[in-house]
């Protein structure tokens, strides 16, 4: 079905092909014109007897007026009957200056029977001629000789006794035995019967085939030759002209559409109007334009996440501030209570370190997404790294009511990664543990250690992580009354510890749905050796 709708639809090869195939055919067919008048031309520059027996109709009725002479221009020709009779002369200087008797010199078209005349080389005492009458022999091929004579310059018979009853030839006789008549034009005849069975001699004469005449001829037919030239290239340009036109008018629908979205207008393009070979285009176009509004959607909404994380972080660091502008102003003021000027200092001690904190999340962010970033990895025992951290973090743990639950291994696990960073990540995944579940919540740690990398497990008891926020935890600015975030509201603690797990050339993601009980389980994999 998919094949039919190709060869059915539009095919810009296929229009190339039927174009080509156009402009062969019209080129082929203006050469063969061309070659065929060129052709004619050339016979009709040196007509023969084969030309004039074409008409054999009119000669075997006797019709010789019909025979269109302008086809035979500087010819002419006479027929006689079986009496040596002449019946009819195209030309009337012929009626005077040729006799019947001069038919039996003349050499015969398609007979087996002619004379040939040879000068005849390096005679002391003047010119001599060889003439001979020769057989043809048609059915073996071969010529046989019959007879001969020689003649001296003045034509006299000299030896031989191919002509008996002259002593001598004139001139003419001379001339019609080579086939010239009065030095210009060549001669032939040609026997044949009429209808009613009449016999009948066609004598034939035409100007000289010669090498001058030849070279005007042909010359003439190069003219010819040349004017094609011409009338092929204005076809090719139209053709030229009329193939972009189509092609341009088959592809309309994709242009429209390229020049409507950069106008910032979405057209829909109709792929059965297209081409075969641009429907492919067409589609990855319109993915194009899908993807590029998906993009613009999401830097829409990331901008919009963005404009509302600076709103909160605004709010969030301007309560703080106002609290400890009026505090200290109170202080300075001296309106303060004694007995209340710790609390007031101790307020604004917390309300700075608050401020701080929000500050420091948002310049760890930033810091850790720019791209000249550079990671200061060590290779260490990251199981002892972790024994080591929550040795520091135990007595909070404890202070807030956890249990903590292990699964380390005894050995050394060898990997490199950036303490600092690493430390960073652990801090925001167990803060968020802590500050978000109750007193009770069971806080697990393990290690897993494979051949090329390291499966770091955290995951609690508590309360769980909503469904809402599952799909988009791991996404910068993103904020909630519900969120369990380390960054001070600001969105993002997570998006840290993914960007963390980045930079090590590993990756973290919320197990769903978490196992052996957790309610929560965020699994990190790094790298033993992690990407530069």
């Amino acid at each position: 079905m998919k094949t039919n709708k190709l060869l059915l639809g539009k095919s810009f090869l296929r229009t190339c092909i039927t174009y080509f195939i156009i402009c062969s055919l019209l080129v082929f067919v203006i050469n063969t014109a061309v070659n065929a008048l060129i052709s004619m031309r050339l016979d009709n520059a040196f007509p023969s007897i084969v030309n004039m027996l074409e008409y054999d109709e009119a000669l075997k009725t006797d019709d010789f007026a019909s025979i269109p002479m302008r086809r035979f221009r500087g010819c002419a020709f006479m027929v006689f009957d079986e009496d040596s009779r002449m019946l009819y002369a195209s030309d009337n200087a012929f009626k005077e200056h040729f006799h019947s008797d001069d038919l039996w010199m003349i050499n015969e078209y398609d007979s087996d029977l002619y004379y040939t005349v040879q000068e005849m080389p390096n005679m002391p005492d003047g010119e001599y001629y060889y003439i001979a009458l020769h057989h043809y022999n048609y059915e073996t091929g071969e010529t046989d000789f019959l007879n001969y004579c020689i003649v001296d310059e003045d034509y006299q018979i000299i030896e031989g006794d191919l002509f008996p009853w002259p002593e001598e030839l004139s001139d003419r006789e001379f001339e019609l035995l080579q086939g010239i008549y009065q030095g210009q034009w060549e001669i032939t005849k040609a026997v044949y019967s009429t209808t009613a069975g009449e016999e009948r001699t066609l004598v034939f004469v035409s100007p000289r085939f010669t090498e001058s005449a030849y070279l005007r001829a042909l010359e003439s037919a190069n003219r010819l030759s040349l004017l094609s030239l011409p009338i092929i290239l204005v076809l090719i340009v139209l053709l030229a002209i009329l193939f972009s036109r189509k092609i341009r008018r088959a592809i309309l629908p994709l242009h429209q559409a390229i020049v409507a979205y950069g106008a910032g207008r979405r057209v829909e393009v109709n792929i059965d109007t297209l081409p075969i070979e641009f429907r492919q285009v067409t589609d990855s176009f319109t993915h194009l334009l899908d993807r590029l509004e998906q993009v613009s959607a999401e830097k829409q909404a990331a901008n919009e996440d963005k404009q509302r994380m600076l709103a909160d972080l605004s709010h969030d660091l301007k309560t703080p501030l106002t609290v400890i502008q009026g505090y200290a102003q109170a202080l300075v003021d001296g309106v303060v209570p004694p007995d209340k000027e710790r609390q007031y200092l101790e307020t604004i001690c917390r309300k700075a370190s608050d401020s701080t904190v929000l500050m420091n999340s948002l310049f760890d962010y930033v810091r850790l997404d720019h791209p000249d970033y550079v990671l200061q990895a060590e290779t260490a025992d990251l199981c002892e790294f972790c024994k080591s951290y929550l040795a520091e973090k135990y007595p909070e743990i404890e202070s807030r009511g956890f249990t903590l639950s292990l699964d380390l291994p005894d050995t050394t696990v060898m990997t490199a990664f950036d303490p600092r960073l690493l430390r960073r990540l652990l801090e925001n995944l167990t803060g968020n543990a802590l500050q978000y579940n109750p007193a009770g919540t069971t806080l697990f740690l393990g290690l897993t250690d494979t051949s090329d990398t390291v499966r770091l497990t955290i995951a609690d008891t508590g309360v769980g992580i909503p469904p809402e926020l599952a799909d988009t935890i791991f996404e910068p600015f993103v904020t909630s009354n519900r969120a369990r975030t380390s960054g001070g509201g600001t969105g993002l603690g997570m998006a840290i510890v993914k960007k963390v797990a980045e930079l090590h050339g590993g990756s973290i993601r919320l197990v769903r749905p978490p196992h052996d009980g957790w309610h929560t389980e965020f699994e990190l994999t790094l790298p033993k050796q992690p990407t530069p």
